[in-house]
């Protein structure tokens, strides 16, 4: 890198192209999105905690959350959604070098702390199934605050001007994000001194920015550069969240598998490496995660076209491991198995816009067209479905192929359409794939065709029951009018 690139200060972005950058990845236009985990899934929003963490940037030993213990805060709100967790980060940024409202969204001084909403209510009227107007909660490294008007005079972050949306709402009117001012300059910030808080700042972006620059110029992987070493978690600050706010396009220097670590910060899935190559390798990085993520709420809002009203639209965990994970899920079914060349024989014909044409499993070729549209029509990440049928393929002999496949058919015809008209439950393809080969591999690991088939009913109920379990949304008939807001709720034991 030349001496001239290296002193090339950072273009701070401005509040407001801050919220556009988050909006446009968190965001459906006007509808309201959720994150939904179910109760074993509380490692994935572990994950997301300990990314902002890392992504704070102070240096030293100081805890991230002083104190409240985040994760039990935000898990705990399971108690109103069946069990299950159902949350949506938002990001709020404060500015305290203007006192005009109008002036606080061009401001390229703030602080940037990130939120958790948490669904409480839903509204449930006829086809309605929303929260847009109920009752949520707020989740910060320092508070918790069980509605909008607390969080905002309560909320013990620094005083300033607020800039954040609506009741921790993204929504992108014509493109452009809606946004809020409020005023907080009254607040009493002695809680913790200034040099123990932690949030996102210009300066820190631009301190990882400058690690980058080190980094590049290294004659080492670890960094070292005129005796300076970078840390591990020192490099672990140049991640998603700074990637996407730095105007540059150096993105190349990411690794691909700390990139896509991060990535679960937004993509809500546990598996993102062939999203991260791609957006290292391509120039626009924020349109290929952006691209990434609609595509998944525009599967989910098409559901929701048959109903009037707003409906939330609820993006399941993609829990799908990557492709040596799946293999040994496999072997693990196996007491004794070789790798033999019948592998070689396995082949899957080009993906193209949602669409596979055959898998060619040893001298048989498969036609996914003669499994229903539904199947195909409810894929919702192609490459984690590609990796599933290719490993299936390799270590399953055709029929066996075909039966899971026929399972896998039978649940999107049948069970996802069940939960989406009684509690508007979208469930994708590669999920119910993914937990018919875990159910298969635990309960019946020899792959005996006949054992398995005469237990199609037993599977099949088995699938149906897992997955009504995991929905967040109680029957009509057993939720509480809430007094607070128009919506209602059911609080259940955890």
């Amino acid at each position: 890198m030349s001496s001239s690139n290296e002193n090339e200060e950072l273009q701070v972005p401005t509040v407001r192209e801050v919220q556009q950058t988050f909006a446009e990845l968190l965001s459906h236009g006007e509808d309201i999105t959720w994150d939904l985990l179910s109760a074993d899934q509380g490692d994935i929003l572990k994950s997301k905690i300990k990314e902002l963490k890392t992504l704070q940037g102070y240096p030293g030993r100081i805890p991230f959350f002083i104190n409240l213990p985040l994760f039990k805060l935000i898990w705990n709100m399971r108690t109103y959604t069946n069990g299950q967790s159902l949350t949506s980060l938002f990001f709020v940024l404060i500015v305290d070098n203007v006192t005009d409202p109008k002036l606080a969204e061009q401001s390229r001084s703030w602080y940037l702390y990130p939120v958790f909403r948490c669904r409480r209510c839903v509204d449930n009227h006829g086809e309605h199934y929303s929260s847009l107007d109920c009752c949520m909660i707020y989740v910060n490294q320092y508070d918790c605050c069980e509605d909008w008007d607390k969080f905002v005079k309560n909320s013990r972050l620094r005083p300033g001007l607020m800039v954040t949306p609506y009741r921790g709402v993204y929504k992108l009117i014509d493109g452009q994000v809606e946004l809020k001012t409020y005023s907080i300059f009254s607040r009493n910030f002695q809680k913790f001194p200034l040099t123990k808080e932690h949030c996102l700042t210009p300066e820190t972006l631009s301190a990882a920015y400058n690690q980058s620059i080190l980094r590049l110029v290294s004659d080492t992987n670890m960094g070292r550069f005129d005796g300076f070493t970078l840390g591990r978690e020192e490099q672990k600050r140049d991640k998603i969240l700074y990637k996407l706010l730095i105007s540059r396009d150096d993105h190349k220097s990411t690794e691909a598998t700390t990139l896509s670590d991060s990535l679960v910060l937004f993509t809500h899935s546990t598996n993102n490496i062939r999203l991260a190559m791609s957006m290292i390798e391509e120039t626009n990085f924020r349109n290929v995660l952006g691209n990434q993520l609609k595509s998944v709420f525009d599967k989910i809002s098409k559901e929701t076209k048959g109903f009037r009203g707003n409906v939330d639209l609820v993006r399941s965990a993609n829990i799908v491991p990557t492709k040596k994970e799946l293999n040994e899920i496999f072997l693990k079914g196996f007491k004794k198995r070789k790798l033999t060349e019948d592998q070689s024989d396995v082949s899957v014909i080009p993906i193209e816009s949602f669409k596979i044409n055959e898998i060619q499993i040893k001298d048989e070729k498969v036609y996914l067209d003669d499994y229903g549209t539904a199947l195909k029509e409810h894929i919702v990440s192609m490459d984690t479905f590609e990796d599933l049928i290719t490993i299936m393929a390799e270590n399953l002999e055709p029929e066996m192929f075909k039966l899971i496949l026929h399972f896998t058919q039978t649940s999107m015809e049948t069970t996802r359409k069940e939960l989406w008209l009684e509690r508007r439950h979208y469930l994708s393809t590669e999920t119910v794939l993914y937990q018919i080969i875990l159910y298969i591999m635990k309960q019946h690991s020899n792959l005996d065709y006949n054992e398995i088939k005469e237990q199609s009913s037993e599977i099949l109920r088995r699938m149906r029951y897992y997955f009504a379990s995991t929905t967040p949304n109680s029957p009509p008939e057993l939720l509480t009018k809430c007094t607070k807001c128009i919506g209602f709720y059911r609080k259940v034991p955890i």
